[in-house]
C-alpha cells in the first residue's frame, strides 16, 4: 500500500462535463490531481491541465487499485447516464464500477471518497421540495434505478476500515461544457425539434457546474460531510419552458413551441428504449433513441430539491447566479457548439417538417 500524499486526488470520469471541470478547479488550487481515464476518451482538455493520467476501467479492480495509489481522496464522477443500455451494461457501470472505486480506495489507504450521485434517486415523486430523508418512491427508470443501489452499496461495502464517504446528489448540472446535455438541447432548438413534456412546466432543478464543484471541494475536506448525503442544486423555481426560451433567445432562435403530454412522452419513450434495445442486441445499433423514460422524467417531473442541509452544514451558497450562469453557458455555446453554423432558414424549414 502507497503512503498517501497529502491532498492527493483521484477523479474519475475526468473526461466528462463535470469530472473534467473538477480537475482543472482541483489543479488551480495547487491540489495534487490524478484522473483516471479509459484508452477511448478524449484527454485533449485533461492534458493542458497539471494533472496526472492514469488509464483504466471501472471494471478492472488492478487499473482502479493504481489509479488510487497515493491519493489521500477520491471524487467518483463516472456513470454511464443512460436508460436505452443493457441493464447489465449500466448496472456493471453505476452500481458494480462504483463497489469497485470504493475498494481500492480502501484498499490504499485514501481517506474520503466523494461520491456524485444524482437526484433521480428520489425516482421523481413528490412532495417538494425534497430533502435528503425523502424515500424513492418506486422504480423511476434504470438511471436512477442504479444510482440508487450504488449508494445503498457503499454504505454496506464500506466496512469500519474504508474511507469516510460523502454523496452528493446534483439535480441538473449545467454549464460550459456540457455538451451532452445543455449542447443537445441548443442544437434541437436551433433546428427546431426541441420538444417539452408538460409544456415545460416542471420545475428544471438547475445546478450551474461551478456551484456543484463548490459543494465538492467543501465535502472532499470539510469534517462536518463525513458520513453524510447533500442535495445539490441552484435551488431555483425556474422551468423547463423559461431555461428552453431563455436559450433560444441567446441563441436567437424562436422559442420552443413543441410539447407532448406526460403520459403520451412517457409510453413513447418506454417503448422507443424496448425497440432500440432488441435492435442492439441484433445489429449492434448505438444511435441513441429519440426519447428515454430518463429524459421524459427530468424534462416532466418537478425538480426541486431542499438544499438547507448543504447551506448548514458545508457552509455552501449557489454563488453563481442563473443570470451569470446563463451568460456564461450562451457564451461558450455560441463559441463551440451549435453556433459554428447555424442552419439557414430553409435548413430549419425541412427540419421541422421532417419531425
Amino acid at each position: 500500500m502507497s503512503a498517501p500524499a497529502p491532498g492527493a486526488v483521484l477523479v474519475t470520469g475526468a473526461s466528462g462535463f463535470i469530472g473534467g471541470r473538477l480537475a482543472e478547479r482541483l489543479s488551480g488550487e495547487g491540489r495534487r490531481v490524478r484522473c483516471l481515464v479509459r484508452a477511448s476518451s478524449d484527454t485533449g482538455v485533461l492534458e493542458a491541465l497539471p494533472v496526472e493520467l492514469v488509464g483504466g476501467e471501472l471494471g478492472d479492480p488492478a487499473s482502479l487499485r493504481r489509479a488510487a495509489a497515493g491519493c489521500e481522496r477520491v471524487v467518483h464522477c463516472a456513470a454511464m447516464v443512460s436508460d436505452w443500455g443493457t441493464v447489465e451494461e449500466i448496472r456493471s457501470a453505476n452500481v458494480a464500477g462504483t463497489v469497485g472505486v470504493l475498494a481500492a480506495a480502501r484498499a490504499e489507504g485514501a481517506r474520503r471518497l466523494v461520491h456524485i450521485s444524482s437526484s433521480d434517486v428520489y425516482g421523481h415523486a413528490g412532495p417538494w421540495p425534497l430533502g435528503e430523508d425523502a424515500a424513492p418512491r418506486g422504480f423511476a427508470n434504470w438511471y436512477a434505478q442504479t444510482k440508487l443501489e450504488a449508494e445503498r452499496a457503499l454504505w454496506r461495502e464500506r466496512g469500519a476500515d474504508g474511507p469516510e464517504l460523502v454523496i452528493l446528489r446534483p439535480a441538473t448540472v449545467y454549464g460550459p461544457g456540457s455538451r451532452e446535455v445543455i449542447g443537445e438541447i441548443a442544437r434541437a432548438i436551433l433546428a427546431r425539434r426541441m420538444v417539452l413534456v408538460g409544456r415545460g412546466r416542471s420545475v428544471a432543478g438547475l445546478c450551474f457546474v461551478e456551484n456543484l464543484i463548490d459543494a465538492v471541494l467543501l465535502a472532499l475536506d470539510a469534517p462536518e460531510a463525513s458520513g453524510e448525503t447533500f442535495n445539490v442544486s441552484d435551488g431555483l423555481d425556474v422551468t423547463w419552458a423559461r431555461f428552453t426560451a431563455d436559450l433560444a433567445d441567446g441563441l436567437g432562435a424562436p422559442p420552443v413551441s413543441w410539447s407532448i403530454p406526460y403520459p403520451l412522452a412517457f409510453a413513447l419513450a418506454r417503448a422507443l428504449e424496448g425497440t432500440y434495445r432488441l435492435a442492439r442486441r441484433a445489429s449492434g445499433l448505438q444511435t441513441a433513441p429519440l426519447l428515454s423514460r430518463q429524459a421524459v422524467q427530468v424534462l416532466g417531473r418537478e425538480q426541486s430539491f431542499s438544499i438547507a442541509k448543504a447551506r448548514a452544514t458545508l457552509g455552501w451558497e449557489p454563488r453563481v447566479s442563473y443570470e451569470d450562469g446563463l451568460r456564461e453557458t450562451l457564451a461558450w455555446l455560441r463559441e463551440r457548439e451549435p453556433a459554428r453554423r447555424r442552419p439557414a432558414a430553409a435548413e430549419l424549414d425541412a427540419a421541422r417538417a421532417g419531425l
